[in-house]
């Protein structure tokens, strides 16, 4: 009876590892071929998946869904995307938004010496598709020893801060957000959220003098239910 309890409550925690959540999922639908000038999710120029989709992919009820630095204003006729500091090792790279369910993914990035770089052609879709520049939500991530590190993706040019945004389908606080080392709560301007709130909940992080490292963003629920997600800073991305 032991053995039986200790199995349920191992199964039990709302909050699962960042190594379970399964963004992967936003792929598992094949990625069409097309007509260019189809707004629709499609294969383009053999290089990248992109469109509006029938539905959002929303599989967990709690998730981060973008990681991002931007100073970006209005559309470029083509957007740079660059994701640093994963060496050789290629990161996923999805960028979504709710407004409308753009999606965009299997993106073939170049390798340089700044990061994985790709330049989007905003006109195909997403100036065509009139998605709010505001409204998306990138993310890039690369996996370690079953691990997901995740890496900000930078759009047109970095601002001096991170956006973090999670998705809740449930009403949540978050009475703890903290910046994290090896267990050690690293000095931030992060606040707490006191207010239940769900849907996209966005977080911003000003790292100013933070060194360059490995990182835990972390949060506390109003139930004393907590989650964190490895990433990685380095203040020359900012």
């Amino acid at each position: 009876m032991k053995k039986k309890k200790l199995l349920l409550s191992s199964l039990f925690p709302l909050f699962i590892s960042v190594s379970l959540l399964n963004i992967t999922s936003l792929t598992a639908n094949a990625c069409p071929t097309g007509q260019p000038r189809d707004i629709r999710y499609i294969r383009r120029d053999n290089n990248r998946c992109e469109g509006i989709k029938d539905r959002r992919n929303i599989s967990n009820n709690f998730e981060l869904i973008a990681f991002s630095t931007s100073n970006l204003n209005n559309y470029p006729n083509t957007l740079k995307i660059r994701v640093p500091g994963t060496g050789k090792d290629k990161p996923f790279i999805i960028i979504q938004s709710y407004a409308k369910n753009y999606l965009l993914d299997e993106v073939e990035a170049r390798y340089s010496s700044s990061g994985f770089i790709f330049a989007l052609n905003t006109n195909a879709v997403l100036q065509r598709a009139k998605i709010p520049f505001n409204s998306l939500l990138p993310l890039a991530f690369i996996e370690q020893k079953s691990i997901r590190i995740y890496h900000p993706v930078i759009l047109d040019k970095p601002s001096n801060g991170y956006k973090f945004v999670i998705y809740s389908r449930d009403r949540r606080t978050f009475p703890k957000v903290e910046i994290r080392q090896n267990g050690k709560v690293i000095p931030s301007n992060l606040k707490p959220k006191n207010l239940p709130n769900q849907g996209q909940i966005p977080f911003y992080w000003q790292p100013q003098n933070t060194p360059a490292g490995m990182y835990q963003f972390y949060l506390e629920d109003g139930d004393g239910k907590s989650i964190s997600f490895s990433f990685k800073h380095d203040p020359n991305w900012l």
